[in-house]
């Protein structure tokens, strides 16, 4: 099965895209290649460009904190149905702490790095980041891959940490819901969001090799899926005409 997922609101949409950023430098960071190298640079600029946007950091913390209230008004309420090892006030706590133990934002490591820095300065022309106008970028490229991938490692830290306290946040989202069997008809599914408790994540799930996929849009109160049936990624995909089945989960915790 495939799950495609649409964050509610901002804070969650940024939890989203630093999972998906640090698993790609993950992903890249394995890998020898020169390329791969060059590769996990480019998502250290994301990285240190989605941070700068707002205090993740802080953003991250203060998250947390509100699950563990959730957790402690659930469990005090015996309305707890989280299937997860160990003891889930201690790994919040534990990664809490993790947090607090970084100095300053997240991207102060690179925001004082004189290599990065001049990675950044090119970063917004096209192409900008190349071993013949950055030659000390040439350079490095060409440093063992032992010591390529101990730089790097050095450089992502404080964002892995984040990054271990946001998979805590999203398993907790995504795991406290149930999902249930719905019906776009005539490809087409709307239903409103209820205000409490507030929800955090939505998730549509459709089976895998379909040649349709979901396009969700939400906002305060409603939403809605559109099934678009895609066979030539040329074209413009159209509305699919016939009932889908799915299943739908609003994450709330």
């Amino acid at each position: 099965m495939t799950i495609y997922e649409q964050p509610l609101h901002e804070k969650i949409r940024v939890l989203l895209r630093l999972e998906q950023l640090v698993r790609r430098f993950d992903f890249h960071i394995q890998d020898e290649q020169r390329a791969s190298s060059e590769a996990s640079l480019l998502i250290l600029l994301e990285l240190y460009n989605l941070a700068a946007r707002l205090d993740l950091k802080s953003e991250i913390l203060k998250e947390i904190d509100r699950q563990a209230l959730v957790v402690k008004f659930r469990r005090e309420n015996g309305d707890m149905d989280i299937d997860s090892e160990g003891d889930i006030l201690e790994t919040l706590s534990s990664v809490n702490t993790k947090l607090y133990s970084l100095s300053g934002p997240l991207g102060q490591r690179l925001k004082n790095h004189g290599f990065f820095n001049i990675l950044r300065q090119r970063s917004n022309l096209p192409g900008g980041i190349n071993g013949f106008d950055i030659p000390l970028l040439q350079y490095w490229l060409n440093k063992p891959a032992n010591a390529r991938i101990k730089d790097l490692t050095h450089l992502v830290e404080p964002y892995r940490i984040a990054n271990e306290a946001v998979q805590i946040v999203l398993l907790l989202i995504r795991g406290c819901s149930k999902g249930e069997l719905s019906v776009a008809k005539n490809g087409f599914y709307q239903a409103t969001l209820a205000q409490r408790p507030p929800n955090q994540l939505l998730r549509v799930e459709i089976p895998d090799n379909v040649d349709y996929y979901p396009e969700i849009s939400a906002g305060k109160q409603r939403f809605s899926v559109r099934f678009v049936e895609m066979t030539n990624l040329e074209e413009r995909g159209k509305q699919v005409m016939e009932d889908i089945e799915f299943r739908l989960t609003l994450c709330s915790f």
